[in-house]
């Protein structure tokens, strides 16, 4: 299977440099491989900063002008890269003018596996295809490429090579250690309990240890005296596990009921922290000063208190500037949020990014509490208006809650508008929607249920569910007198607008096209140019009542 580099700004790149000539591309090849000693996996690159390291110049009037590039997703595509051009190159070893090394000749010389220097690859250390003097096409690494990388990462490079190979002697004896330790007069609760003591008397790895043991095991048969592996756990035991930490339920305790050692649980734990960021919708209004260099520190470092220290008259309502602040500040959170997000790893979730993206969450969702309760007397002034609609106050303002929440999420504070009008529509176009106008059951409610309101709660000048029943006959007989009658069947049963008990369910585009024999694509041609008449005859308020 052919590997693909995956950036589709790379991948547009590159594609433009296999036009370039041959001496021209071998230059290219070099000063990426100098770009990739200095990338930081955890960073992230300008995309004109990648195009001027490796061909010294600067791309204006381009596309991906405000890309940003993964440093881990950058390393991967340019080492995919540079094994592509060099295998089309066919560049023989003999006409280099330094030593090219092979894997095996590389990990001879550093004394370390040949998988530990592919693991090098993935941390800077830049290879090629070439050919070599048996006339066979194989990865090679220069040696100023090597000595290079061997600078950079030179802690790196020292501690892989204190990793030695265990023989079969050597085997033999951490069996008769662990066979040892199992039998001595303080049992062993559990086989990771095992592998923590012969780690700390042989300072192997506790993963070495435990495959060591597995194969001891098949060739000796298995061993009553040791404590068995618990094996890999279920979803429903992962589940339950992250469920419990939530709890409270301490890491201890744990680790005995799942016989799993502290770094398994806190690695499952943190597994199922990624799955669910990454599960959660995060939608956000975009507006050009999240961009800003210094947009974190302007819009973040007021204390969420100071932007509501005045609010008018004392009883919780926001002025046009707070609004605004909150709104702002809400959706730059999110907007924090789904950046990190982009960046998590699901199977190897780095701890401080997760702890990150749940703050900036709880931090919105904190916003977003103060606009909801400051604005609940809007939400109680419509519901006091429609307590004949037959239900009870508590229910109408539960009603109205939900519609005010959807509203914060779908509300585009940049337009300049007021949140308190445009959530004001939205509540009572939901009652609309909702409850019947014709119901009138004063058995059930009265004017008794909000008498004990204060009486800023009782807001005026606020739409209600008669104002929405006549925008919506409005409606109708501007389509009746603007559309012709297919224009009219169509708009009329995608976007119903019935007032009456039984609400009509609006028709899918394709069964519209089977009721007038037209494709489903056909229809929908024909609702945008229906739609566009409807634009320029009706006001913002009545195309939103029609559309939302």
């Amino acid at each position: 299977m052919k590997i693909r580099i995956h950036h589709p700004a790379l991948r547009e790149l590159f594609d433009q440099f296999r036009f370039a000539p041959t001496r021209q591309q071998h230059k290219y090849m070099a000063a990426a491989e100098k770009l990739m000693l200095i990338i930081d996996p955890e960073q992230e690159y300008p995309y004109e900063f990648i195009v001027y390291r490796i061909t010294g110049f600067r791309p204006t009037g381009f596309k991906y002008e405000d890309c940003l590039i993964a440093g881990r997703e950058l390393l991967a595509d340019l080492r995919v890269w540079l094994s592509q051009v060099s295998g089309r190159l066919e560049v023989p070893t003999a006409m280099q003018q330094e030593p090219i090394f092979t894997v095996e000749a590389l990990a001879e010389r550093f004394s370390v596996s040949e998988k530990t220097i592919r693991r090098w690859e993935k941390r800077g250390l830049t290879g090629r295809i070439y050919v070599f003097e048996d006339g066979k096409k194989r990865k090679g690494y220069a040696e100023s490429a090597v000595l290079q990388f061997e600078r950079e990462h030179r802690d790196l490079v020292t501690r892989s090579a204190r990793f030695t190979k265990l023989n079969q002697a050597e085997k033999e004896t951490i069996y008769q250690w662990a066979r040892r330790l199992a039998g001595s007069p303080q049992p062993l609760r559990s086989r990771n309990e095992l592998l923590k003591r012969l780690s700390e008397r042989t300072g192997r790895a506790r993963e070495t240890l435990r495959i060591v043991l597995e194969q001891m095991e098949q060739q000796h048969g298995p061993c009553d005296a040791l404590p068995a592996s618990r094996g890999r756990l279920s979803a429903r035991e992962a589940a339950q596990i992250y469920k419990l930490r939530r709890q409270g339920v301490r890491m201890c305790e744990l680790s005995e009921r799942f016989n799993k050692s502290r770094s398994s649980l806190y690695r499952i734990i943190n597994q199922h922290r990624a799955r669910e960021l990454l599960n959660r919708k995060i939608d956000y209004i975009d507006s050009p000063a999240f961009i800003a260099e210094d947009a974190e520190t302007r819009l973040l470092e007021p204390p969420l208190e100071t932007l509501l220290a005045d609010s008018k008259d004392g009883g919780g309502l926001l002025t046009r500037t707070q609004e605004s602040a909150l709104f702002c500040r809400y959706n730059f959170l999110k907007c924090l949020a789904a950046r990190e997000r982009a960046k998590l790893r699901p199977k190897q979730p780095a701890v401080a990014r997760l702890r990150r993206i749940e703050t900036l969450l709880e931090q919105a969702d904190c916003v977003k509490q103060h606009i909801i309760g400051a604005n609940m007397p809007l939400v109680i002034s419509i519901a006091g208006r429609h307590l004949s609609a037959g239900l009870t106050i508590n229910e109408l303002i539960g009603e109205g809650t939900l519609s005010l929440m959807a509203a914060v999420e779908k509300f585009d504070y940049t337009r300049g508008y007021r949140f308190s009008t445009y959530a004001g529509w939205a509540i009572a176009k939901d009652f609309a929607r909702k409850i019947p106008a014709e119901a009138h059951r004063p058995d059930r409610a009265g004017g008794s249920d909000v008498a004990g309101l204060p009486h800023d709660f009782r807001l005026g000048n606020l739409p209600d569910i008669a104002a929405v029943e006549q925008a919506q006959h409005d409606l109708i007989s501007v389509i009746n007198s603007n559309l012709d009658p297919r224009e009219r069947f169509i708009i009329l049963n995608h976007y119903p607008l019935d007032t009456g008990v039984i609400k009509k369910k609006p028709m899918t585009l394709k069964q519209i096209g089977d009721e007038l024999g037209l494709t489903k694509e056909r229809v929908r041609q024909i609702e945008l140019q229906a739609l566009q008449k409807l634009r320029h005859s009706l006001s913002p308020e009545q195309f939103d009542l029609l559309t939302g």
